[in-house]
């Protein structure tokens, strides 16, 4: 009889502990939001953090690894329009975005962009701006490319108006380009709207 009663103690002793953990816990977070506790769910649904990004292949890619260079103009009745659509994009997915003014001014979505630099004032063109076209891609806004933040190797991802579906296409296909180290050069062109201002 003391077998049996010891047995059934060993099987319902770690039950217990458990549910006592979760209590605690559930206690813990109703403090610090100064609500009344709530019980925890036994088995949550595995979340997967914002920063991480389904590509296409199967693998997942960090968004901190990667930012967005933007080049915008306050005049440009194209960036009005669009910069406001990638602006909410990045801010959902928390992509980091850099946006460059090719006029000097901003715009709703960014107000306060990056002038480009020239170290050299003989230099008919500020360093970042030869550094992302220098590529061949024209001058234009609004351009955007997608940028690893470790190696800095820069991916032209659309020039003109793009849609949110069409731009994380092409983001994840970056992506995947620059996991497996392939060359901008290689990749398909980049995607253009009729819908921009050339510099």
């Amino acid at each position: 009889m003391n077998r049996n009663l010891l047995t059934t103690l060993l099987l319902v002793c770690p039950l217990l502990v458990h549910a006592g953990v979760r209590e605690d816990i559930a206690a813990l977070e109703a403090g610090k939001a100064g609500a009344t506790a709530m019980p925890v769910p036994v088995a949550a649904s595995p979340v997967t953090p914002q920063h991480l990004m389904a590509l296409p292949d199967g693998r997942q890619a960090d968004m901190k690894d990667y930012a967005v260079v933007l080049f915008m103009q306050s005049h440009c009745q194209y960036s009005a329009k669009f910069d406001p659509v990638l602006k909410s994009w990045a801010d959902e997915h928390g992509v980091r975005v850099y946006p460059y003014t090719l006029d000097g001014g901003g715009d709703t979505a960014y107000p306060v962009p990056l002038i480009p630099r020239k170290t050299d004032p003989n230099s008919p063109l500020a360093e970042e701006i030869l550094t992302f076209f220098g590529n061949g891609l024209p001058i234009a806004t609004p351009t955007v490319f997608m940028v690893n933040v470790h190696t800095l190797k820069a991916y032209p991802l659309s020039q003109g108006v793009m849609d949110i579906p069409a731009l994380e296409n092409r983001y994840a296909s970056l992506i995947q380009a620059d996991m497996d180290q392939i060359d901008p050069q290689y990749l398909p062109p980049v995607p253009v709207s009729s819908q921009f201002t050339p510099q």
